[in-house]
């Protein structure tokens, strides 16, 4: 039985204070829901999973012990007491039906780690943009400051892809997401907003719906950090009574960038009290120096020293897919991105330029029919300065096809936009191989979008390497 009554937190509560009980994780192979296991087994929970696919998770699943199976069957639920399952997994998934049929207490991914953060002095990271690099950003300060956090970040992080861990301190850092409205279930120690933008038209029918979601998580928390540069971010930030930060004058943390070049950015940060610090991060992108503002922010409420926590950020290394170097040969860079929004996309292709790149082109899959619906003119301009675009086909993300939400509707916003030039192709590898006819010494080729994507990576390396 899904839960939706009012009761469900207080039995969530209750099957996490019941050591030794089995809980099932469906879908366990998602980023997300990998973490939420790790955080259930240090509880004392037998904890078991199953995915489609996702085989890099599982294996590091299994590295802690947690058994994780390929594959769904409705056996798997044999002697569960309660079981979460992914939002990827829809209504009528036969081994979410069968839960549902066997009478199984069953939860959402986004029931479960509200609940679970209750056991810790809690950082719940949100916001449209950036929220897996800040959340990254703030456990690395906190552990490299001997803070010693537990975290649970929809991210793979350096430098052996773990999404969570345990740590012997009372703080944990989270990635709260707002995908599915499960935002507003948060009650941390510390929010922190970096932006609000209007996104996950699946779930949300308006952007003050999507608005109002994040001024509940932010009201419900002790303290917030939030972006002044974001308007509506400053709005909740300034409702709320919080700690701003970011290049607008005034920001109780401010920062000014001091030097910006292909090996990363120095800048300095003034804090309240005059306290006052240089940074230097080791990554291209004026929206990386505002995830770290917003890191500082967080982790001086946590006690951290401003100048440990700002020296502790030259050695912060981003997750996986965050602006990763897949392959560099023949004076070719080929550079793998989550960024499926307008802006993350504008923000990525400013990093590569602000590293070094020449020419650049892009392999872009849509993520979802009904972004691509939503956001399909504000695409092409998001892609200004780039050689050329190639289409692969939308990554659906268990949607129906919807018109006006596909790759060729995608195109048509290309061509009217006159701006840059796109093409479509039929799959990743004919997405793979029109890029490397294109490509020459000196050029990047930036593989873009939170779907399957990523699979363009090492085809392309491959390619490079002959």
């Amino acid at each position: 039985m899904t839960a939706h009554g009012g009761n469900w937190r207080d039995d969530v509560r209750r099957w996490i204070r019941t050591p030794g009980a089995r809980v099932h994780l469906m879908g366990v192979g998602g980023i997300g829901m990998a973490g939420v296991a790790r955080l259930l087994a240090a509880k004392g929970l037998r904890v078991t999973g199953c995915d489609g696919g996702a085989p890099r998770t599982l294996a590091w699943l299994r590295s802690c012990g947690i058994p994780a199976i390929t594959g769904h069957d409705p056996a798997h639920l044999d002697g569960v007491d309660w079981a979460v399952f992914s939002p990827a997994l829809q209504p009528g998934h036969p081994e979410r039906a069968a839960a549902e049929e066997q009478g199984i207490p069953l939860y959402r991914r986004g029931q479960v780690l509200p609940v679970l953060a209750e056991n810790w002095k809690t950082i719940a990271v949100s916001g449209s943009h950036g929220k897996t690099t800040t959340a990254a950003m703030i456990a690395h300060v906190l552990r490299a400051c001997g803070a010693d956090p537990s975290w649970c970040i929809g991210g793979e992080l350096p430098p052996d892809g773990a999404p969570a861990g345990i740590g012997q301190s009372d703080w944990l850092a989270i990635e709260a997401d707002e995908s599915d409205g499960t935002l507003a279930h948060y009650a941390p120690e510390i929010a922190v907003v970096t932006n609000v933008e209007f996104d996950h038209m699946e779930h949300f029918d308006s952007k003050a719906a999507m608005v109002a979601c994040f001024r509940t998580f932010a009201r419900q928390a002790q303290a917030v950090v939030f972006c002044a540069d974001d308007p509506e971010a400053a709005k909740i930030g300034a409702e709320t009574g919080g700690t701003s930060c970011g290049f607008a004058p005034g920001a109780d943390f401010r920062g000014e960038i001091l030097e910006a070049g292909p090996g990363g950015t120095q800048f300095a940060v003034c804090a309240p009290g005059g306290r006052a610090a240089t940074a230097g991060l080791p990554l291209p992108g004026r929206h990386n120096v505002l995830n770290a503002l917003a890191a500082l922010a967080a982790c001086t409420r946590c006690g951290i020293a401003l100048d440990a926590a700002a020296a502790a950020l030259a050695r912060f290394a981003l997750p996986k897919r965050r602006f990763e170097l897949v392959a560099e040969a023949r004076g070719i860079r080929i550079v793998a991105d989550y960024a499926h929004h307008p802006s993350e996309i504008r923000a990525l292709i400013d990093a590569a330029k602000q590293a070094g790149a020449g020419r650049i082109w892009a392999v872009f899959q849509p993520h979802r029919y009904t972004r691509t619906v939503a956001l399909g003119a504000e695409f092409p301009p998001a892609f200004a300065g780039v050689a050329g675009v190639i289409l692969a086909p939308v990554y659906a993300a268990s949607e129906p096809p919807l018109a006006g939400g596909t790759s060729e509707d995608l195109l048509k916003h290309f061509w009217n936009h006159h701006g840059v030039p796109a093409e479509l192709a039929p799959s990743l590898e004919a997405a793979a191989e029109s890029a490397a006819a294109r490509w020459k010494p000196g050029d990047w080729v930036l593989v873009v979008g939170a779907g399957d994507v990523e699979d363009v990576g090492p085809l392309l390396k491959r390619l490079l390497e002959r």
